[in-house]
């Protein structure tokens, strides 16, 4: 007589064997999750803020702006000026809304994907960097398309080179500090 299993039981085994190499190790699997959730965090906030219409989105960065601009005056005072401010201030919001916002998300995607795939043998050939690229890039063009249907905003081409500058310099970091984990452990285990 062929026994059967539970609904529940099939659907965990399934998911088991599709992500098998997760039961290596505990650690991976918890630093898996962290990382798609601070990916999905600071992606779903990129994409909000792409959403917010000029005045919104001049608010929101105006308080980013203002606290930059004090702690420049403060270290060398009158160098930011009424003169200056709006030069400035566009500065501050390619620096920190662009370039700052899709650095912090090319270092969470890319540690998610690499932990998604680290144990199989296209992520050592370079594919896991070229997804991880493709979606920072998706993400900055698809950022710059919302803009152009929002009142007050518009879609360029100098932010999707910016937004993927700062993906790929968070890919970057990602990949310097892998290796130098990896280098590490490999040390570690030889000796």
């Amino acid at each position: 007589m062929r026994k059967t299993k539970c609904a529940t039981c099939l659907i965990y085994n399934n998911c088991v064997n599709l992500y098998g190499y997760m039961k290596k190790s505990r650690k991976d699997l918890i630093l898996l999750i962290t990382f798609i959730v601070l990916a999905v965090a600071i992606n779903a906030y990129i994409i909000y803020h792409a959403c917010l219409n000029g005045m919104q989105s001049s608010n929101a960065s105006e308080g980013v702006v203002e606290v930059s601009e004090e702690v420049v005056n403060t270290v060398r005072p009158n160098t930011i000026t009424e003169a200056n401010h709006d030069q400035f201030a566009t500065f501050i919001r390619k620096a920190f809304g662009h370039f700052g916002l899709f650095t912090l998300s090319g270092i969470f995607s890319s540690f998610a994907t690499y932990f998604v795939i680290k144990d199989t043998k296209w992520y050592t050939k370079g594919l896991g960097i070229g997804i991880s690229f493709l979606f920072g890039f998706l993400l900055a063009v698809l950022t710059e398309i919302i803009q152009l249907n929002v009142p007050g905003r518009s879609g360029e081409f100098i932010d999707v080179l910016i937004d993927s500058g700062g993906y790929v310099l968070g890919l970057g970091i990602t990949v310097l500090i892998l290796a130098l984990v990896l280098k590490h452990r490999s040390k570690k285990e030889n000796h």
